[in-house]
């Protein structure tokens, strides 16, 4: 085996993956691969059904309405797991043709070298993203079933293939903002599993799968809002 340092950030899926590739220097891992299943079926949970809003305090509302995000995140031994929430001056069309713009990730999320739809099946859709830093790179193959009409979007691993995670699942959650015409409330939620990692070092990475996250679908979503209104 190679020692490879993998750095994935979270966003396809989104966002969600260019940020776990920071990743050690020293952990011996298999390369991932088309041609291999994952060597399980599901560590973690997966997400079945549309996930309830955050609730949120006074004060993350606060922080909201000031034009920031709101993240909570916890760290184990064995991964880490996270949500963030942000406004976005857009309606809910606008980020949905922004998170499933597959094709230009490469161009938007940071570290993505390359992303793109392999297979297509009803409501999931499978994506393949490749992610580098300094010259190290990674890869995850996941499933993305997209259910608009319930206001949400999941994904876990294709464990048919094999990935550069143990596991990896989680959501992005599009509502309308009933209080603020005009106004998306946007959630997007990780949890990793990645064997060998320090804690500290899983808790930099759902820290920053989220942030990043959020911030590359709002500038995105709002420059599309902004074409489609004529501002």
């Amino acid at each position: 085996m190679k020692l490879l340092t993998r750095f994935f950030m979270f966003n396809c899926p989104n966002t969600l993956f260019a940020s776990l590739t920071l990743w050690m220097m020293a952990a011996p891992v298999e390369a991932a691969s088309p041609d291999e299943p994952q060597g399980h079926t599901g560590i973690l949970a997966p997400i079945t059904s549309a996930p309830t809003g955050v609730v949120l305090t006074e004060k993350e509302r606060q922080i909201l309405d000031g034009g920031k995000h709101v993240e909570r995140h916890s760290t184990s031994d064995a991964g880490g797991s996270g949500i963030a929430v942000q406004y976005i001056a857009a309606e809910p069309a606008d980020i949905w043709a922004t998170i499933l713009s597959y094709h230009r990730y490469k161009g938007w999320v940071k570290n993505v070298v390359d992303c793109s739809v392999y297979r297509t099946d009803g409501n999931d859709l499978y994506v393949d993203m490749k992610t580098s830093i300094l010259g190290f790179k990674s890869r995850i193959f996941t499933k993305n079933t997209v259910r608009k009409d319930l206001g949400y979007m999941a994904w876990s691993l294709d464990y048919d293939r094999k990935s550069d995670v143990n596991d990896l699942v989680g959501y992005w959650r599009v509502e309308p903002v009933a209080e603020r015409p005009g106004t998306t409330r946007l959630e997007h939620s990780n949890s990793v599993s990645i064997k060998g990692v320090p804690g500290f070092l899983v808790n930099y990475m759902t820290k920053d799968a989220l942030s990043d996250g959020t911030s590359w679908v709002k500038r995105e979503a709002e420059k599309r809002s902004t074409r489609s209104t004529g501002d």
